[in-house]
């Protein structure tokens, strides 16, 4: 028996052994979501270009009073194009159709007689190089995509705090589903408004503003990211989530980076073994198939998010959820009652308009009650001199930086129809861009952020005990350790607002190409020059990308060290982080981002560039430069929750003041006359009468100098 103990045991066995809990396969963690996030940003990516193309030509049909109807005749008919003096409108369909007549001296006449077949009616057909330099056009384009994602961030603002608290109490994969749905749907709208022969391609500015109702409504984009981030911190352990975030991040823009290459390369080459189905002849350049592959992907993305992906909160976790939200709304509606009940009856005739008021309240209540966690919080910390309540303002001043951050991001749709304007790009060119740059952003979080993470940032203290186990044991979250990567998490954020902010300045001091009358005359090596410098600050911006990793990650943290200041003034010591606040701070900060990136953002850079864009279209980049500054400048106002203390040598309290304050991680010197106590008697009294015996001796000296 003893021979066989010998054996069994080596000098790498543990000392105390525990039974090692073999986890299911089948269980929520972050490598499931990757398929998921992955194909829609691909879907995403896809669609990016070939939405501005439809901007640009909707813009450039309603300029030249173009009828988009492949379902009616052409205008120019056979025996006006039998006419010596050339193809001219029959005056009766002008007066029937109410458009003004065309003679050859006018600009919209070479588009007519290019092509007689009314392909420059369909909005797949790139436009032509005209009406992307048209300055009007692209007001026109500016306001149209501006009306979209106003109309969207609205409503996602006002549905993505509803449907992060939804997420707690009926799970993540729900929330995911109906968000995916939302895009599905907009994706097959573009499809109706750009199939020739349907009779929806004739309404499409009308139909174009049903889709954002339909996206806004189920949360959008920006939900979809909040659940995907609340699904990853379910997943993973406290502390600081930066890293994780970002790899998730990058993984995101990897799809949007190899999204637009595919999308370009199916508008100049169709889908391989399908015959073009984006223009009526079957030849030319579509961005249609785009569409209908991004609802393809889509679909798969719904059917893989109901029947695939596990769930990331636990039965007993929705249940809780579910409790705590019952009750809130009953302890809300008993509140309600009581202010009805003590009313008299003289006032029975104003209570219709008292419950329109309450509901209006509501309303209102419910688009700003996520945000109400960014107010200042008063927390309690143990200090020298016992406890002492102070406000804290770090979550609020993120919040604001977080806005700003969100409302610059608002240049990146006006900057594809600044390119197109600027260097006439057409759908598969902006397509290579955007891959270009989403491709910088994937590297910049996949790997450069993560190895500034891997070098820099503070390691957790492992127990004893732990190094030598074979169980990975989690380390318990204390104040000094999240102070220091409160601080991290804080510097990088500053560095990479600070990549943002001077890649704008740079392409707004870069020169641009110089015309003559028409970008088509404009010198080769000029534009050339241009277009290289405006990628390479592109680049520079993309680099910058790990400013929301950062601001997620050091808003957990935060939330965290509040509660370790909560639980310490109550006498409690938990370590562990609470589970029942991530969907409320990731909904939070997703109606933030709603707010400043779909809102306020469009409105702010549409105005700007559909009023800028004839004489200085580069004022959006000076306006995004400024705001991110600005930014940077709210950063340095957070404060650590977690301070350390400075106490005083001079009184026991620490409240001494100047010199003698002690300085931090130092040993005081000790200085004078010495504290320990001198036996002059050479221990003839016992211990008990040192005191007295020294104090005699110390009254005899004095009576003698006396």
């Amino acid at each position: 028996m003893d021979s066989t103990a010998a054996q069994s045991t080596s000098e790498t066995s543990p000392l105390l052994r525990s039974a090692q809990v073999k986890k299911p396969f089948y269980r929520a963690r972050p490598l499931w979501l990757v398929p998921f996030a992955v194909t829609a940003a691909l879907v995403r990516g896809m669609t990016l270009a070939p939405r501005v193309e439809v901007f640009t030509q909707l813009s450039c049909l309603a300029l030249h009073h173009h009828a988009y109807n492949h379902t009616e005749s052409p205008l120019v008919t056979l025996d006006s194009s039998l006419d010596p003096q050339g193809p001219h409108l029959s005056p009766i369909l002008i007066a029937n159709t109410g458009i003004p007549p065309v003679t050859p001296t006018d600009s919209s006449f070479n588009s007519l007689e290019s092509n007689d077949n009314g392909e420059d009616d369909d909005p797949r057909k790139l436009p032509s190089p005209q009406c992307m330099s048209n300055a009007v056009v692209q007001a026109g384009a500016a306001r149209l995509q501006t009306i979209m994602t106003t109309i969207m961030g609205l409503l996602s603002a006002l549905s993505t705090g509803y449907w992060g608290h939804f997420s707690e109490r009926h799970g993540r994969t729900r929330v995911l589903a109906l968000s995916t749905l939302g895009l599905f749907l907009t994706d097959l709208t573009f499809i109706l408004i750009s199939t020739p022969g349907l009779p929806f391609s004739a309404h499409g500015h009308k139909l174009l503003i049903v889709s954002p109702f339909i996206e806004g409504a189920l949360g959008g984009w920006s939900t979809l990211q909040s659940a995907c981030s609340s699904y990853v911190s379910d997943c993973t352990s406290a502390g600081s989530r930066a890293n994780i975030f970002s790899r998730f991040m990058g993984v995101l823009y990897l799809g949007l980076s190899i999204g637009p290459s595919i999308g370009g390369w199916i508008i100049k080459n169709g889908i391989p073994g399908i015959d073009r189905i984006g223009t009526p002849t079957g030849q030319g350049k579509s961005v249609t198939e785009v569409f209908w592959l991004a609802i393809c992907c889509s679909f798969l993305n719904l059917l893989l998010v109901t029947f695939v992906l596990p769930e990331s909160l636990s039965k007993e976790q929705r249940a809780a959820a579910a409790e705590q939200h019952r009750l809130l709304r009953n302890t809300k509606g008993k509140g309600r009652a009581i202010p009805q009940s003590s009313e008299s009856s003289e006032l029975d005739h104003g209570s219709d308009a008292g419950t329109d008021e309450h509901a209006n309240c509501g309303m209102i209540r419910s688009l700003l009650s996520p945000l109400t966690l960014f107010l200042p919080a008063t927390v309690t910390e143990t200090t020298a001199s016992g406890m002492k309540k102070r406000k804290d303002w770090s979550l609020t001043y993120l919040a604001l930086c977080m806005f700003l951050v969100m409302l610059s991001s608002g240049i990146y749709q006006v900057k594809y129809l600044y390119a197109v304007h600027v260097y006439g790009w057409g759908a598969d060119q902006l397509s290579y861009y955007i891959s270009f740059v989403g491709g910088i952003r994937a590297l910049t979080l996949l790997l450069f952020v993560p190895a500034i993470i891997a070098f820099f940032k503070p390691k957790p203290r492992v127990p004893k005990g732990a190094a030598n186990s074979q169980v990975k044991v989690k380390p318990n979250i204390t104040k000094e350790h999240i102070a220091k990567e409160i601080n991290f998490d804080l510097l990088l954020s500053q560095f990479c607002l600070c990549l943002d902010a001077i890649a704008n300045f740079l392409i707004s001091i870069l020169p641009a190409p110089t015309y003559t009358i028409h970008h088509l005359k404009t010198s080769v090596v000029s534009s050339y020059q241009s277009e290289v410098l405006f990628v390479g600050a592109s680049a520079v911006s993309s680099m910058g990308a790990g400013i929301l990793p950062a601001i997620q990650s050091l808003a957990l943290c935060i939330t965290q060290a509040r509660d370790l200041l909560q639980d310490e003034s109550s006498g409690e010591t938990s370590t562990k982080e609470s589970a029942t606040g991530t969907g409320k701070l990731f909904g939070a900060l997703s109606t933030m981002q709603a707010l400043g990136q779909m809102i306020i953002a469009p409105l702010l850079f549409g105005l700007i560039y559909s009023e800028t864009v004839a004489h200085f279209p580069k004022a959006i980049f000076v306006t995004a430069c400024s705001i991110l500054v600005i930014a940077l400048c709210v950063t340095m106002l957070i404060r650590n929750p977690v301070r350390r203390e400075r106490v005083s040598s001079s009184s026991p309290h620490g409240k001494g003041k100047g010199k003698t304050q002690k300085k931090r991680g130092k040993p005081e010197k000790e200085r004078g006359r010495s504290r320990v106590s001198k036996d002059l008697f050479g221990g003839a009294f016992g211990p008990e009468l040192m005191d007295d015996a020294e104090y005699s001796g110390r009254g005899a000296i004095r009576d003698a100098t006396v």
